[in-house]
């Protein structure tokens, strides 16, 4: 059986091997280029601090446009390859024997089908764990840079794109293609459901409604304030919510209708005739600023949540877990599909 499966899917290994080579050709040269420049400016702003490119930058390096080509193309490279293998992998595992007849061609030799889906099974997910994780392996090494500068591993599509998430997005997707492929039996159809669910769950209901979950966020609270409620906040956090709170505990979204009236007058002096939204400098014998002076003494602060990145691997860990043990009910109902629905 060891000797069927390779002769099977060696052209569809071996193509992968060969965009795993091309991909390790583009990685390693522009890893070692950015990192080299990022090194470099570091240097030179150690020996000319007053340079005003020192104070940012990842707004002054690598703005060129092959540079920012592929700065965005190894994030969709590792965003789309798990549903690319669900898809192209997965799917016509057994969709495309069940449609050939092979396996009963299989099944009526000395093969169990207990035995002959194992086998397949073993194939194609430790196929799928070893290309995605030298994939994934590659642009981990290669985003140290753009790690440093931004300091935003928790942003969704960097989070995806590294660590261990995308081996296991990559076994859930050709688990789940290898199950919808056993369920309906016509490629076509199972492709479309992949498609759907992968979107879904990938794209909208994890990184919107339940990693911010995966643990208690930490609350930090400030007076009103320009980037008061910001210096609270560490680099690199996911911040969830920024909001503003008046003295009875309730976010509000426009402060001129919630702020009392002596706060609303001295809003109207501020604003600029014609242009509600633009305020104008209104200096006061304390220098601070006369909005939020009047504001801080009627009770209003402001409120943010976040998660801090000291907690990247914890919630790496935990959508790892999900997504393998949403992988593991696949393989299940897929054995039961193959083992007693088609028995």
């Amino acid at each position: 059986m060891n000797w069927l499966a390779w002769r099977q899917h060696r052209k569809q290994f071996l193509i992968l091997g060969v965009i795993l080579a091309l991909y390790a050709a583009l990685l390693v040269p522009t890893g070692l280029h950015f990192w080299h420049t990022y090194q470099s400016a570091l240097s030179s702003c150690a020996q000319n601090p007053a340079n005003p490119s020192c104070s940012d930058l990842s707004g002054s390096l690598f703005q060129s446009t092959i540079d920012q080509a592929v700065l965005h193309l190894v994030p969709i490279a590792i965003l789309f390859l798990p549903l690319i293998l669900g898809l192209f992998w997965g799917v016509p595992l057994l969709s495309k024997e069940y449609a050939e007849g092979t396996n009963k061609l299989v099944w009526s030799q000395s093969v169990s089908r207990r035995k002959w889906l194992t086998v397949k099974l073993i194939w194609m997910l430790a196929g799928t764990a070893i290309f995605i994780g030298a994939f994934t392996a590659l642009a981990t090494w290669w985003s140290k840079t753009s790690n440093v500068l931004e300091m935003s591993r928790f942003d969704s599509g960097v989070f995806f794109e590294q660590g261990i998430v995308p081996v296991a997005y990559g076994l859930f997707a050709v688990s789940f293609g290898i199950m919808l492929g056993a369920w309906f039996r016509k490629t076509m159809v199972a492709l479309g459901v992949i498609l759907g669910l992968y979107i879904a769950f990938a794209f909208v209901l994890t990184p919107l409604a339940i990693r911010p979950h995966y643990m208690s966020p930490i609350t930090v609270t400030s007076p009103m304030g320009p980037d008061a409620i910001q210096s609270k906040i560490p680099k690199g956090a996911w911040v969830l919510t920024r909001s503003i709170v008046d003295n009875n505990g309730k976010s509000i979204g426009d402060i001129f209708p919630s702020a009392p009236p002596e706060c609303q007058k001295i809003i109207q002096q501020a604003q600029v005739p014609g242009h509600p939204s633009t305020f104008k400098a209104v200096p006061t014998p304390g220098g601070g600023d006369p909005i939020d002076d009047c504001l801080n003494k009627a009770g209003f602060h402001q409120v943010a949540k976040y998660q801090p990145s000291y907690r990247y691997w914890d919630f790496q860990e935990i959508e790892s877990g999900i997504y393998l043990g949403l992988a593991a009910v696949a393989v299940a109902a897929t054995y039961w599909l193959v083992l007693k629905r088609d028995a």
